[in-house]
């Protein structure tokens, strides 16, 4: 019973001074409230109060899960409430010089944001005065004082008063509370793209809030909600385009229709996989080093439509879109019609509201009883499309075919490539022969092409393919084993089998030709901008990008998946991983010292990820 006291007075002692620090880390953070929107409801008020104790809250429950098993050893009481503190001192000047940096670039940091300023000798990217590191120190040192307090307070006062208690759980309700409501009502506000609340996300530094749609026809956030001012525009630390666009069409405006094949990698394209789309790829603009700036569809499309970086999307989502990609804006602004015709479901990836927001009333999912069906109906769509042109108005297309996704897909009499066979997890998870499974998924990209060969006699047929600038590309790659045995699928790392996608682009007018330099999928947007659609502003004021036809290799490229991104060049890759750090990745995704990043490529991509944080000059 004396044993189980000690233990209980260990993690009192550790809570009263995680509360403390709790505290003292919403109040550094709070000159991060500068950015929010105003509040127009109770629900927005509630939330940006309980937002910044509601995530050092979690923090501080995180560290003391972790931590509990040593408070079994009262012993250890001293020694743990010295890590508790200089872990919380270290967070709290970590968030103070994150707010002095973001006041600045309008970017939070991170750790390659660190490698570069330790690689920045000579101040290219940034350069700090002796000022300014006499102003760090200084603020380290109230910190560090303010931390010697908390001690004092926890071992001499606040722990031995039995009479205070009931403050402690008060306190510690209360901050639970706020954990609890703030991640369920960002919950709610991510399904119901709810901008006041969602768009607070990109302020505040070392936020990963809980995501759900099951949530969004509760009725008591809703009741608490304004539904009118539920899409009113909200102080965006986004700026895209940075000026406002200057188009102008002189000759006959194109039809431009975007046809992506799900998880198709560059080397599963030739005469024998898919026969129709390699004759056109010889007839055509080529380019055959291309890569996805995504190992996941969300980034891969976000990217191909945006031409912006792929780490941009979580923060353009959680600003319902900043209002949509400038290609799209533009084709609506010059008249065009719209077809988007997706396979699979693009509204639960968030796509429809960020890369589709401006023709959102456009999308038009494939129907069907199997994924065959619906890769069928795509065809069948985008033709009603072309053949109902009775007038001169142009068209622009978007074909997402789903049939090459995991487990691939393909009528019997396209069962060209043998063996083949249905793959499952526990055979990637065995490290089974591989060949039958990429077999299954050959044939899947052979059915697709006889879909493009459709489309592309159906253009001809309708006296649209001479104006029509027909893109055909991929979202990512797939893997399969090629790095390890048990590696499929993509997602997993930014190699090239599960980055290098390829790019044919039919464009009337100009001469077929092959690519051998490096290009990216936020290449494609500005290339139509300027080339297509006659625009004149300086690329780097609506994209990440450079034209296509800008005959040099990409020497960095910044790459993300769901959970972690990536600068990629021709040796390999920099991976920043969910926990931060960085690691450093050769071609075969093995960790590798010797692969190095250039300076100023680092720079570049750096440059890349913070440009659209800030206003034009």
């Amino acid at each position: 019973m004396q044993y189980l006291k000690k233990v209980w007075f260990v993690n009192r002692s550790v809570g009263l001074l995680l509360g403390l620090n709790v505290a003292l880390l919403t109040l550094i953070s709070s000159s991060f409230s500068g950015h929010f929107p105003e509040a127009a409801n109770s629900l927005d008020i509630y939330y940006q109060l309980a937002i910044l104790p509601s995530v050092w809250g979690l923090y501080a429950l995180l560290f003391a899960i972790i931590t509990l098993f040593l408070s079994f050893i009262p012993p250890l009481r001293i020694p743990l409430l010295l890590l508790t503190a200089v872990l919380g001192g270290s967070l709290g000047v970590f968030v103070f010089i994150d707010n002095f940096i973001y006041e600045i670039y309008n970017y939070h940091i991170n750790w390659f944001f660190i490698e570069a300023f330790l690689a920045d000798e000579g101040g290219e990217f940034f350069d700090i005065s002796v000022k300014t590191y006499l102003t760090f120190s200084f603020v380290a040192a109230l910190i560090t004082a303010t931390e010697l307090l908390f001690l004092w307070l926890v071992l001499k006062k606040l722990a031995v008063r039995s009479h205070l208690k009931h403050l402690g759980k008060i306190y510690a309700v209360i901050i639970f509370i706020a954990v609890l409501s703030a991640n369920l009502i960002h919950s709610w506000a991510y399904a119901k793209n709810y901008a006041p609340i969602t768009s607070l996300g990109a302020h505040i530094p070392l936020y990963f809030p809980l995501h759900s749609r099951s949530i969004a026809g509760n009725p008591l956030l809703n009741s608490f909600a304004d539904n009118d001012n539920a899409n009113r525009k909200v102080k965006s630390n986004i700026y895209y385009p940075k000026n406002e666009m200057q188009c102008s069409l002189e000759n006959t405006k194109p039809n431009i229709i975007m046809v992506v094949l799900e998880s198709w990698r560059g080397d599963m394209f030739g005469p024998e996989i898919t026969p129709f789309t390699y004759d056109l790829a010889t007839r055509s603009q080529w380019f055959k080093e291309h890569f996805s700036s995504g190992s996941v569809t969300t980034k891969g499309i976000f990217s191909l439509l945006y031409g912006l970086a792929p780490t941009y999307m979580e923060h353009v989502v959680a600003n319902n879109g900043a209002g949509g990609p400038v290609l799209l804006n533009e084709l609506k602004q010059e008249g065009y019609d719209f077809g988007v015709y997706p396979s699979g479901d693009i509204f639960r990836m968030k796509l429809a509201d960020s890369s589709f927001l401006p023709i959102k009333k456009y999308i038009d999912h494939g129907q069907g009883k199997d994924t065959i069906e619906k890769d069928y109906d795509v065809l069948a769509k985008m033709k009603v499309l072309i053949k109902g042109k009775g007038d001169d108005t142009p068209f622009y297309g978007f074909m997402f075919f789903n049939s090459s996704h995991h487990q691939y897909y393909y009528p019997k009499e396209f069962k060209k490539f043998t063996p083949s066979k249905n793959p499952s997890l526990i055979d990637f998870k065995q490290g089974k022969d591989p060949e039958p499974y990429l077999n299954h998924y050959k044939n899947s990209l052979f059915f697709i092409d006889s879909l493009i060969e459709d489309l592309a006699a159906t253009l001809k047929k309708e006296g649209q393919w001479d104006n029509t600038v027909l893109i055909i590309t991929s979202d990512h790659g797939e893997e399969f084993g090629d790095t390890q045995a048990t590696r499929f699928g993509h997602g997993s790392n930014f190699t090239r089998y599960q980055t290098h996608v390829p790019l044919i682009i039919h464009w009337p007018g100009k001469k077929a030709k092959a690519f051998e330099h490096r290009t990216a999928s936020i290449d494609v947007a500005p290339t139509l901008l300027k080339d297509a659609l006659g625009c004149t502003n300086p690329i780097e004021e609506f994209s990440n990008g450079e034209s296509l036809f800008s005959e040099h290799s990409r020497d960095v490229q910044v790459m993300a998946s769901y959970y972690n991104y990536a600068f990629v060049t021709e040796k390999g890759g920099f991976i920043q991983n969910p926990i931060g750090l960085v690691d450093s990745r050769n071609n075969m995704d093995q960790l590798d010292p010797d692969v190095k990043l250039d300076p100023k490529s680092a720079l570049k991509a750096l440059q890349q990820m913070k440009s659209f944080y800030k206003k034009a000059e």
